[in-house]
């Protein structure tokens, strides 16, 4: 009983503390707090629409900060195939279907920048059929090819640049 006394003291104490103590900052309305980016659907429809077309498709750079950047593309055809010697992709496909080849070995490989190596298609990948909703990872030194498209795909893919492990972590 002599519990409750107490908690009957601190419980208004504690309402009136909390009552008068300041709200958290809060970013103005319709902008985004320091450290927060946000992409509209209409910016990525546009970004996607007026891209220069590439071998296959088109779209770019949507978002980016230093260790990452968000690609917006759509394909009507294969690509090249590509290897990244320090960036894991992470595709997140948003409508369409195609055929994704992983592994083997990219043919007439050459280096088109820094860390990245493009050619005409892959010998000896498995073949994975990806369709809107999916998820794929794609760790560095991967090689992977989009060589055939259902009508139209569309994707977003995050580039995640590697760190150097620390000495003290690795394995």
């Amino acid at each position: 009983m002599r519990l409750s006394r107490y908690a009957s003291c601190i419980l208004p104490l504690a309402a009136v503390t909390l009552a008068g103590a300041a709200p958290p900052p809060v970013a103005p309305r319709g902008e985004a707090a320091p450290g927060v980016q946000i992409v509209r659907g209409s910016a990525i429809a546009d970004k996607i629409e007026r891209a220069a077309p590439s071998p296959g498709g088109r779209g770019g750079v949507i978002a980016q900060d230093e260790d990452w950047r968000v690609h917006a593309a759509e394909r009507d055809a294969p690509g090249l195939a590509e290897l990244h010697d320090g960036d894991t992709d992470v595709w997140y496909v948003v409508a369409g279907g195609a055929t994704l080849v992983t592994g083997g070995t990219i043919v007439d490989a050459s280096v088109t920048g820094p860390g990245e190596h493009r050619g005409p298609a892959i010998r000896g990948g498995a073949e994975l059929a990806i369709a809107a909703g999916d998820l794929i990872t794609i760790r560095p030194g991967v090689p992977h090819w989009v060589k055939a498209v259902d009508g139209r795909l569309r994707y977003l893919v995050v580039k995640v640049r590697a760190r150097p492990v620390p000495a003290d972590r690795a394995r």
